[in-house]
């Protein structure tokens, strides 16, 4: 089976519904096309959300569940539901800082950081380099 990727533009678009005539064709093209959405690009809306919206984590991981939810569209669901997990509960974690925690998990690693943030909120699978 063939996949689209959507750039972030689209998604934003599809979950906003702020822009009246490219939410619609977003959501047309989405309601009858296969897609993908990368994790960069999940992380560049949650980016956009944050400091262009204004968004809380909680509005954001909302918004971003309605297009995990779309039967079309197909992405790293394991890692992007543990991401938003650790997102919404670890408040000074950027996302970023969260994706790396949830694949690190998922995968048995370690993230080697001289975070402070991340070092406290996340031993032992985060730890300074030795």
């Amino acid at each position: 089976m063939s996949l689209t990727s959507l750039d972030s533009n689209v998604v934003l678009r599809l979950i906003l519904n702020d822009v009246p005539e490219q939410s619609a064709r977003a959501a047309a093209f989405v309601d009858k096309t296969s897609c993908y959405v990368t994790d960069v690009v999940v992380a560049e809306c949650v980016f956009v959300l944050e400091k262009v919206y204004g968004l809380d984590r909680d509005r954001i991981s909302e918004l971003m569940s309605i297009l995990f939810k779309l039967e079309t569209v197909a992405l790293s669901e394991d890692v992007m539901k543990r991401t938003f997990d650790l997102y919404r509960a670890s408040r000074p974690l950027s996302f970023v800082d969260c994706y790396s925690v949830a694949e690190a998990m998922l995968n048995d690693l370690k993230v080697v950081s001289f975070d402070r943030a991340l070092l406290k909120k996340c031993k032992p699978i985060a730890e300074e380099p030795k």
